[in-house]
């Protein structure tokens, strides 16, 4: 993959909105190069967004393209559509786990799935991960016995176990203490400078005012339109 092409690209992409499921957008245009973590402010009463779905090529635009390392979701066969989004991670905004799985069979699922990684490297980088976003360990039970806070930080371990491509973060601090944020930022920062692309979707002003993320790019949706906020446009309550 050439870096200097975008990792992820929406190109006059358009989807009406659904209700109860996501907000609309309307030729939104972005390119996420390799590299690069994205801030994205969404607006209250339209915080679900379709961008991660479009992202991983689960919803289909009714106008425009979405790209992933440079083909259109639209174009490319099954089996390439499958190992592309094993190269995706994702915090989901809502509920992301099998139910009848436990924890760590649920965030270790994809890497047995998809890669031939031995299960015992898979389940060290967990909880390795763990211990770094201030877990004692990986939870081991069904998702509906851990705390919705430990269950968010789960899921933080799944979105970056594998080392990731492209990583979705859909509001991931949604329920969790201020104090574990540097830990999230941490592993956005790392995994940006070992060349993945990042967009973390926030309504959360704890995020958007950040001092430690002043330099990620930051945008904004503003209706259906998907917009560049300068720095000087940052200061203040924005959501």
């Amino acid at each position: 993959m050439n870096v200097n092409n975008p990792i992820l690209e929406f190109t006059d992409v358009t989807v009406a909105a659904a209700v109860r499921k996501h907000a609309g957008l309307g030729q939104v245009n972005a390119r996420f190069r390799a590299g690069t973590l994205a801030i994205i402010q969404v607006e209250p009463g339209n915080e679900q967004l379709p961008l991660a779905d479009l992202a991983e090529g689960l919803l289909c635009p009714e106008k425009g393209l979405v790209s992933f390392q440079g083909e259109a979701w639209t174009t490319m066969l099954p089996e390439q559509v499958l190992r592309r989004r094993a190269q995706i991670g994702r915090v989901f905004d809502g509920h992301g786990w099998i139910s009848n799985l436990n924890v760590n069979e649920n965030v270790t699922l994809s890497q047995r799935h998809h890669t031939r990684r031995p299960n015992a490297e898979i389940l060290a980088e967990a909880e390795a991960l763990a211990h770094a976003f201030g877990l004692s360990e990986l939870p081991k039970t069904r998702p509906a016995l851990v705390s919705h806070q430990n269950l968010r930080r789960a899921e933080w371990i799944r979105a970056f176990l594998g080392q990731p491509l492209l990583v979705l973060l859909e509001r991931p601090m949604q329920g969790v203490p201020l104090e574990f944020m540097p830990h999230l930022i941490s592993a956005a920062k790392t995994t940006a400078a070992r060349g993945a692309a990042l967009l973390w979707l926030t309504d959360d002003d704890r995020v958007w005012q950040n001092p430690d993320l002043w330099d990620a790019p930051h945008y904004a949706m503003r209706g259906q339109t998907l917009t560049t906020v300068e720095a000087t446009g940052r200061t203040g309550k924005q959501s």
